[in-house]
């Protein structure tokens, strides 16, 4: 290590004091104030159950031990308290529809995965409709109790679970199948999407007449909108009227905060992005992305929105410390820079197994260049 790399004087003994609070610093970011310094958010899910002693399984069935493991990790590294509750992650709503999931076990596996998709048939597709009794099904009481849980501590509250119009489709019936019916059948497609839409709509008003829409972060997670998956055009047909009309239905429902991962390459999906209405009442949207877009794009098309990101994730677990600590840097005094406000925090989530210290390496990072003077 060189001599001159300043993290080498930053210790737990020095880190410099914060002027605000928690709850203080996410005020003023959503009045577009600048606060005291940048707030730090990492995407640490299985790194912070890995972190406590608690296995994946465990992370991704019990909600206790979930949120636990989430507030003592964001404690350690002095990090914002963001809680959530992942449950089926992107195999949600497999399940709830009849399907089958398979929760991680073993050394490789990460996250829960779909056994077998509920819906196989175009005859299932026109079956399809919202579930009866949603609060008594698959992982809905799960979501409901750690909700619950989550609801006595300070921090944003980030649920319900929701994903894009492809990742429900990919979990009821196959990323590989509704591609294809995009193409060849359309018209199946767009039912199978607008059912699915419809029980996003109907998980919102639960947890909104449940807990109070106020009190929770909407976010949209959207891995399977990518490029890497769908064309522009197809996303502008398939996705972007869904989520319109998702979104103004949460707004009616009274929720206000709202983050969105849009997860991968989806440089030329960002314009698209950009002309839906993300925002709650007033109220700045969170808008993250992967570190395949560079952060000034999102300044660029989303000027009055906060910009979150967008550390690569492998280098927390394959990069060295003074990479992470670099990227960290200029990732940081970039992001002070945009009108709309700046959360730093990985591009994805951290790989469960990164190296802690490379995750310490973001804080120290915070800490030496993320204060606004």
């Amino acid at each position: 290590m060189s001599a001159e790399m300043s993290y080498d004087k930053t210790t737990l003994r020095t880190l410099r004091k914060d002027r605000l609070t928690d709850k203080e610093r996410m005020e003023a970011l959503w009045a577009r104030q600048k606060p005291d310094r940048v707030p730090i958010m990492p995407l640490a899910l299985g790194f912070a159950a890995l972190n406590v002693g608690y296995n994946l399984s465990d992370f991704y069935t019990e909600p206790k031990k979930c949120v636990d493991a989430l507030r003592w990790t964001n404690d350690q590294y002095g990090w914002h308290p963001f809680l959530t509750y992942m449950g089926s992650t992107f195999a949600f709503p497999a399940e709830e529809y009849g399907g089958e999931i398979k929760y991680p076990t073993g050394e490789f596996a990460q996250a829960p995965t779909v056994v077998r998709h509920p819906v196989e048939t175009e005859d299932d597709v026109y079956k399809m409709k919202v579930p009866d009794n949603l609060e008594k099904l698959g992982m809905m009481p799960r979501y409901l109790e750690a909700t619950a849980y989550m609801l006595k501590f300070e921090g944003l509250i980030k649920m319900p679970w929701a994903v894009g119009p492809l990742d429900l489709a990919g979990a009821v019936i196959g990323i590989e199948k509704i591609s294809k019916w995009m193409i060849k059948k359309p018209e199946l497609a767009h039912h199978a999407l607008k059912v699915l839409n419809d029980f996003q709509v109907a998980v919102a008003k639960l947890f909104a007449d449940t807990f109070g829409a106020e009190k929770l972060l909407y976010e949209i997670t959207a891995p399977s909108e990518a490029n890497q998956i769908i064309s522009p055009k197809q996303f502008k047909e398939f996705c972007v009227p869904y989520m319109k009309e998702l979104l103004d239905r949460a707004r009616e429902m009274g929720y206000k905060y709202f983050r969105y991962h849009i997860c991968g390459e989806q440089n030329e999906n960002l314009p698209l992005w950009a002309e839906i209405d993300l925002g709650g009442p007033g109220i700045p949207a969170i808008i993250s992305v992967g570190h395949e877009v560079e952060l000034e794009r999102v300044a660029e098309l989303f000027p009055n929105d906060i910009a979150f990101g967008n550390l690569e994730p492998a280098l927390l677990q394959v990069g060295t410390p003074e990479e992470v600590y670099e990227r960290s840097k200029n990732l940081i005094l970039k992001g002070k820079e945009f009108a709309g406000g700046f959360i730093f925090s990985s591009g994805c989530e951290m790989p469960p197994k990164a190296s802690p210290y490379n995750v310490w390496m973001m804080t120290k990072a915070v800490n030496d260049f993320g204060w606004y003077e």
